[in-house]
């Protein structure tokens, strides 16, 4: 007989063989996540660095330049070289750093902020519409399941469910 896992019921190799299954679904999963996503992300005519560049963006805010390199893993002047092309195409804008003068900050313009939205709410959509279609049963179950994963993630405690 097996040893009990962190659960103290499971044995080793089950727990072992469902941890491995969750890893190969959620792969599965965001892997279809990509190839269902909508004409949005087709007629985009960006290079991946660019939508790399502007989705960091959207989640960081105004950043200098060298640090959207450091974040993308590029060099100062690869990323001055990829933010020009984001100003070309009116998705970025620059401007003067109100606490140093002597940096440029980058930072998503209007339409940039537009475009960066509108791709993240089509995937969200997406990803709501598969989850309707569960079960009420599979529903709770991965509800549960996720605040639990979501808990383990960020350090907090959860209670134990009943």
């Amino acid at each position: 007989m097996g040893t009990t896992g962190a659960t103290g019921g499971m044995s080793r190799p089950k727990r072992t063989s469902l941890i491995a299954q969750v890893v190969r679904d959620q792969q599965e999963l965001v892997g279809l996540w990509g190839r269902s996503a909508g004409p949005g992300w087709l007629e985009l005519e960006l290079t991946m660095a660019q939508m790399k560049a502007a989705m960091m963006l959207s989640m960081s805010g105004p950043v200098p330049i060298g640090k959207l390199g450091a974040m993308l893993g590029m060099g100062r002047p690869a990323a001055t070289l990829l933010v020009d092309a984001l100003v070309r195409l009116g998705l970025v804008v620059r401007s003067e750093d109100p606490d140093d003068r002597r940096r440029t900050l980058v930072q998503l313009s209007p339409n940039g902020e537009t475009l960066t939205y509108e791709l993240r709410q089509g995937r969200k959509e997406q990803f709501a519409a598969w989850i309707a279609q569960l079960e009420d049963d599979d529903l709770a179950s991965l509800a549960n399941g996720l605040q639990a994963l979501v808990a383990v993630a960020s350090g907090k405690s959860r209670p134990k469910s009943d």
